[in-house]
């Protein structure tokens, strides 16, 4: 059924609303506004004291990576590389998917099959270290520390690290912000809606994010965003539940009931599930 127009005019103004109200923890948000170098480099240098960061040779907003036809790809918010060969992945998390960790190995190992070319050697990875640093907002590890940093450690000699460049650094903004007054202190705020007007960097992204936000062409990227994401999750609920009904058919189920349990689980009624059931099975 074609949509009205006045439906349409209507549907967009939400949409419209929704893209005004969204902040630095939307994704999207977060890779328009690191995608400058000079905010970018900042929030680096804070997330990372410990480190001096001269100059940023290219910063790449969402980054799709696929090493082979058989291997899981990945999107990273930002891509980034210093002029010291020293190679930054920034993600902005909201939600806990309850598998960062496992993220993080994914990320370092396809980091390193993207900067190790044919023929060279494995010590050349010696000159690349690479840092993955996620922007949370929950406490993944539990411990309420407002930052989690791994490195490989000899698991009786702790002091002893395996020296193969890899660092991981978790960011946890629901931490108690008197426990530390870590530079990146008000950048963790601002995710949480608080807005530090005495810090020119985070002016700087504030100001950065309005003029995102003004923009009718970054507002129809969103979009084009969005409807991939639900178009993926689509095509994901689709695949999960005809494994579901061919299962159930395996284990000995008549279509009949097969149809009913559909209904049950989707909700739907016997007639809309008789023709989904039919829909998956044209497919199959």
């Amino acid at each position: 059924m074609k949509q009205t127009f006045p439906a349409f005019q209507s549907e967009m103004k939400q949409r419209w609303q929704a893209w005004q109200a969204k902040t630095i923890t939307s994704d999207l948000i977060f890779e328009m506004v690191m995608q400058q170098p000079q905010l970018c480099q900042e929030l680096l240098r804070r997330a990372l004291p410990e480190l001096t960061i001269n100059t940023l040779r290219f910063v790449n907003p969402q980054q799709d990576v696929h090493t082979g036809l058989l291997t899981r790809g990945v999107r990273y918010d930002i891509y980034t590389q210093d002029d010291q060969g020293r190679t930054f992945i920034l993600e902005m998390q909201v939600k806990d998917q309850h598998d960062l960790a496992q993220r993080i190995r994914y990320y370092q190992g396809m980091m390193d099959q993207q900067l190790l070319h044919a023929g060279e050697q494995y010590r050349r990875l010696a000159q690349l270290p690479t840092y993955v640093i996620f922007f949370c907002s929950f406490d993944y590890y539990g411990e309420g520390k407002i930052r989690y940093c791994f490195e490989d450690r000899e698991a009786t000699q702790p002091g002893l690290t395996a020296q193969d460049g890899q660092h991981s650094i978790v960011y946890n903004a629901t931490a108690d912000r008197r426990q530390s007054q870590l530079p990146l202190r008000s950048f963790l705020d601002l995710m949480n809606g608080k807005v530090d007007n005495e810090d020119a960097f985070i002016q700087a992204v504030q100001a950065e994010i309005t003029k995102v936000k003004a923009s009718r062409e970054r507002w129809l990227q969103n979009m084009i965003y969005e409807w991939k994401l639900q178009e993926q999750y689509d095509e994901g609920k689709t695949e999960a539940t005809l494994k579901l009904l061919q299962t159930l058919e395996k284990r000995g189920m008549s279509v009949q009931e097969v149809v009913a349990t559909l209904a049950e689980t989707e909700g739907l009624s016997r007639q809309a599930a008789q023709a989904y059931y039919d829909q998956l099975m044209a497919v199959k």
